[in-house]
């Protein structure tokens, strides 16, 4: 879903991420005691808002990359090559497979694997943080906010194998197209 999202134009990726934000914001705080509702409605939209309008702007030059990485294909192939690189199914067409390949290298953001492996490493050390602050915030909280704070750390155990097993997983299918013909 990301690579298809990512090719969309920046008022869709907007009004896409906007709303899951507001939610998910809205939502973790809706967990702490204090929280009222009409500030948490508040702080949701602004939020999410806030949040979109970052992931819009900062997500363009991707943007850019993968429009031209599929640029000339129609719209069947360009679904082959989004499903060569999330799924890895090689399509047959060198056109199609040469633009699945440079889409892939493209939300790799053109890292080596050394490079990939140095960012897992950072993330699995930022996540570490985040879910040890987490239960420990919850451990040491006395105001009646734990559960907030273990669902942050129960959030970032979740988000953290899966962000990184589909970079993998698009890693070791951008090496299989650029392997060539099998």
């Amino acid at each position: 879903m990301r690579i298809r999202l990512l090719l969309q134009p920046p008022w869709l990726r907007f009004l896409v991420w906007a709303p899951l934000l507001a939610v998910l914001w809205g939502g973790l705080t809706s967990f702490q005691s204090r929280a009222e509702v009409e500030s948490t409605i508040l702080s949701a939209i602004v939020f999410g808002a806030a949040v979109a309008g970052y992931f819009t702007v900062t997500t363009q030059g991707i943007h850019r990359g993968a429009l031209a990485a599929v640029s000339g294909l129609d719209r069947a192939e360009r679904s082959q090559a989004i499903d060569a690189v999330l799924r890895g199914v090689v399509p047959a067409d060198p056109e199609v497979r040469a633009s699945a390949t440079r889409l892939g290298r493209v939300f790799l953001r053109n890292k080596s694997a050394d490079q990939l492996k140095r960012q897992e490493l950072w993330t699995w050390l930022v996540f570490g943080v985040v879910i040890v602050a987490g239960v420990a915030a919850a451990v040491v909280n006395l105001a009646g906010d734990r559960f907030y704070y273990l669902v942050i750390a129960v959030l970032a155990a979740i988000v953290l194998p899966f962000s990184l097993l589909t970079l993998r997983r698009i890693q070791r299918h951008v090496a299989l197209l650029a392997e060539g013909p099998a």
